[in-house]
């Protein structure tokens, strides 16, 4: 059994309506189980969540896999484990719903939940000899062409060794979190959100002469931009996005902090992938 959560931070996007209507009564009932609550409302861009983080045991986000991952990635350094109310579409992240949350809730406020911990991904851009840009991926990390639809060439590295020269649309390092995003759409694997590795795939690779790798995190992975005829962007979970220049090194690495996800003791990652369409099963 877990520790007995005291402080709940209710974390929400402005905008997200059913978000905005559920958030009152969820604070409500935090409040009456005898919670103390701190309600957190940004907006997507917005780079911090102002709030007393250090008082904080954990952060319930109301929307989609979005919202969490945005939250995510603002408060990693931080430790605050979270938890996810699915509002929104897909919700693979989420462990709770609009049918069951308080039922939930009940036993994670009671201590019956276990902390899954999870890889982060942080990235530097590297320009000129100068670092152009640092931030951290919680899915997945995309290089990839802009409006265009344009191959560009990448080379890719790993440590000292050089994994080749690829003509595609882009490359995909995803965390075992993020297998399941975008990678496994681009033909990446599915892989255990608990193993500590990187997920290289690319997309739509010219005569398929790239294939995707599993990759410990012994060394560091580089991406040189060799030739971009159209732009290149480095988008951070498929939400926050920078420019990229030919001759930019993009390096890649696991972060220093972990991702935190609250997890029910009756959750289960292969039940999960069944209820979302990932495998077949009775």
């Amino acid at each position: 059994m877990e520790r007995v959560l005291t402080t709940v931070a209710v974390g929400f996007h402005t905008g997200n309506r059913r978000a905005e209507l559920m958030v009152g009564a969820v604070a409500a009932w935090l409040t009456d189980h005898g919670r103390r609550v701190v309600v957190v409302e940004t907006r997507k861009e917005e780079g911090c969540c102002p709030a007393p983080w250090e008082e904080v045991d954990v952060l319930l986000t109301l929307g989609g896999d979005g919202t969490m991952l945005g939250f995510a990635r603002r408060v990693v350094e931080r430790g605050v484990p979270i938890l996810g109310l699915n509002v929104g579409e897909v919700g693979f992240l989420t462990e709770l719903t609009p049918r069951d949350w308080q039922e939930g809730l009940l036993a994670i406020l009671a201590g019956e939940y276990e902390i899954s911990s999870r890889l982060v991904l942080a990235c530097e851009v590297l320009r000129r000899g100068e670092k152009a840009y640092r931030g951290y991926a919680v899915n997945d990390l995309v290089i990839g062409c802009g409006s265009l639809a344009r191959m560009i060439r990448l080379d890719v590295w790993y440590g000292s060794d050089h994994l080749g020269q690829v003509r595609a649309d882009g490359v995909i390092v995803a965390t075992p979190t993020g297998s399941s995003g975008y990678s496994i759409s681009a033909g990446g694997p599915l892989v255990y959100p608990e193993l500590d590795v990187f997920v290289l795939t690319p997309i739509c690779p010219f005569l398929h002469a790239f294939r995707p790798m599993v990759l410990p995190l012994e060394e560091d992975i580089r991406v040189h931009v060799v030739e971009a005829r159209s732009s290149v962007v480095l988008t951070q979970d498929g939400q926050v996005g920078v420019t990229l220049q030919t001759g930019d090194n993009v390096f890649v690495s696991g972060a220093a902090h972990r991702l935190r996800l609250v997890r029910p003791l009756h959750s289960h990652y292969a039940s999960k992938l069944k209820s979302k369409g990932f495998l077949r099963g009775n």
